[in-house]
């Protein structure tokens, strides 16, 4: 977004030599912390406000401005300048606002894509939401939002108490042009379609593609969402049949190897889809999958479909769960326990990572089959009175 956006490198800029500024100098630091304190303003963040609507934004803007003036260092005061002049610049406030709505539509997807039990259509239908939210970002503020509320405060009296300079429509030139509007500036931040393309394709989408790629079999694992299955027999006679060739064929040799009978698949798909439409329609998606997985006759009848199903399942979408185990691991295996073995160390942070909280779990059946010795293993006797010094 930094190399692509010139309003964002900007702003980088800004916020690099701020901190800058009070990282290298206690003088500096204690010169903002007296103006905060002055002009009653907690230091709390750069644009969120506090009750009466004021912020750490004018502190800075005060101190820099100070700076600018008095300090005899030639690099800080035109640091200082820099900041100030950018700073007050009705276009520079505005898209830290704008930057501020969008990370937090992004923060959200990122909460939610670390669910444990978070499954490919999901994955895909929040992409989906989030792309839709940032577009809508380009045409109006989000209600209650960052932006809407640096709008409403400027219609009012002003940013924090200060009559920032320039126009959000930019730059006039020749020929009744705008330059470096605002809107341009929101337009031109990185579509978030670049990086996740590969899983924003409609499943309805039939044209024969000429070779197989990794992001058109992601696409084309979408096809075993029920949810998006038509609801008319005739319609289901060849929904997904390119899909699943295609699937059959990137996976041909794995599952082959699996002892899958791959040319008995299509066939298989046909029936699942049948039955579904006819018997399942009340199942949702992990239900409908757990009865074909583990409940006969299903599982017989689909031995060889079920095979690039359990493909599907196992993606690992995020590896948030891999990284709370990694944590988990730190926390496990301390200083005082590193003799532990693997299989213990395994079991303890599957514990830690996937089993009950503090509150739910009971130790009193864990402590008492603890304490039973079983003689005939030869463990010796639990010394209960043992204290660790």
């Amino acid at each position: 977004m930094q190399r692509t956006c010139r309003q964002v490198e900007i702003i980088y800029k800004v916020l690099q030599m701020i901190w800058k500024t009070y990282h290298y100098s206690p003088k500096s630091t204690r010169e903002i912390q007296a103006i905060g304190n002055k002009l009653g303003r907690a230091l709390k963040g750069l644009i969120t406000p506090n009750s009466d609507g004021s912020g750490q934004y004018a502190a800075v803007l005060c101190h820099m401005d100070q700076l600018s003036a008095t300090s005899k260092n030639a690099f800080i005061k035109g640091r200082a300048k820099f900041v100030s002049e950018k700073m007050r610049s009705i276009r520079f406030s505005a898209f830290c606002h704008f930057l501020a709505d969008m990370f937090a539509i992004i923060s959200k997807l990122c909460l939610k894509m670390q669910r444990n039990d978070l499954i490919l259509p999901v994955a895909v239908s929040l992409l989906h939401e989030t792309i839709a939210n940032v577009d809508a970002l380009k045409l109006w503020p989000v209600p209650n939002g960052h932006l809407k509320w640096f709008m409403n405060m400027l219609e009012e009296s002003g940013f924090q108490g200060h009559t920032l300079q320039g126009s959000l429509d930019g730059t006039p030139k020749r020929g009744n042009t705008q330059t470096d509007s605002f809107k341009a500036s929101v337009i031109e931040v990185i579509e978030l379609k670049e990086r996740f393309g590969s899983m924003l394709c409609s499943v309805t989408d039939t044209q024969a593609l000429a070779c197989s790629t990794t992001s058109e079999v992601v696409k084309d694992m979408l096809v075993f969402n029920v949810d998006a299955w038509p609801c008319g027999t005739q319609d289901l006679v060849d929904f997904g049949n390119n899909m699943i060739d295609r699937l059959t064929s990137w996976f041909k040799p794995t599952l082959q190897k699996a002892g899958c009978d791959v040319d008995s698949i299509s066939e298989e798909w046909f029936s699942l889809k049948v039955i579904v439409n006819t018997t399942f329609l009340d199942k949702d998606y992990t239900s409908l999958w757990e009865t074909m997985l583990t409940k006969l006759p299903y599982k017989d009848e689909f031995k060889n479909l079920i095979h690039p199903v359990e493909i599907m399942l196992v993606q690992p979408i995020s590896a948030a769960q891999s990284e709370r185990a990694i944590s988990a691991q730190k926390r496990v295996k301390n200083s005082l326990r590193v003799a532990l073995g693997s299989s213990t160390l395994e079991d303890l942070i599957r514990i830690t990572a996937e089993g009950p909280s503090v509150e739910e779990f009971h130790p009193a059946p864990v402590v008492d089959k603890w304490l039973l010795r079983n003689r005939e293993a030869g463990e010796r006797q639990r010394r209960r009175s043992f204290r660790m010094t």
